[in-house]
């Protein structure tokens, strides 16, 4: 059933919902911001093996493992371009070699991070929708049985207005 199928409420709990919104339209909401498209199948269907390697290669950036890793590799890249041990100094100080492998690589994982920052982001909004779309369906439920349990919900939408109001101006 779409908003405009229920023009013509067919229930006292739905007329209330029309006017819980303040405009008794015959609409019970409006949804018209919302892209009530499949997004959350989307991901699923999309994900490709790019999307797969790049998160396995920020979950390891992100790891210990591969700051212990970077740390040992420094120490033997130092160690040996100062001739501690009397080898050839293939990358004298002040290190421009290693710099320059440090900014690539430095450059790389900020644009995987980034990708899958903005993958996770796109997840979290399907999410949102979803739990918006089960707060309506919770809501239509609720007032429903509410309406049939004879409880004023005329005065309970009252209510949460009220509160949801004070938690605004608290926030």
């Amino acid at each position: 059933m779409t908003n405009t199928d229920l023009s013509a409420h067919s229930c006292d709990a739905c007329r209330i919902i029309d006017e819980s919104d303040g405009k008794v339209d015959g609409r019970m909401f409006n949804l018209d911001h919302w892209d009530l498209s499949q997004e959350r199948m989307h991901f699923k269907r999309f994900r490709s093996t790019q999307d797969e390697i790049t998160d396995r290669v920020t979950d390891f950036a992100g790891s210990l493992n591969f700051f212990y890793i970077h740390l040992a590799w420094f120490i033997v890249w130092i160690t040996l371009n100062t001739g501690a041990f009397g080898t050839h100094k293939f990358d004298k100080f002040p290190f421009g070699l290693l710099t320059m492998i440090v900014s690539l690589e430095a450059i790389f994982l900020s644009t995987l991070v980034m990708v899958t920052q903005n993958r996770q982001a796109k997840k979290l909004e399907s999410r949102s929708q979803i739990d918006f779309e089960s707060n309506l369906q919770s809501l239509v439920w609720s007032v429903h049985i509410a309406d049939k349990l004879g409880v004023d919900v005329k005065h309970v939408e009252a209510l949460c207005a009220e509160v949801l109001r004070e938690s605004r101006q608290t926030n």
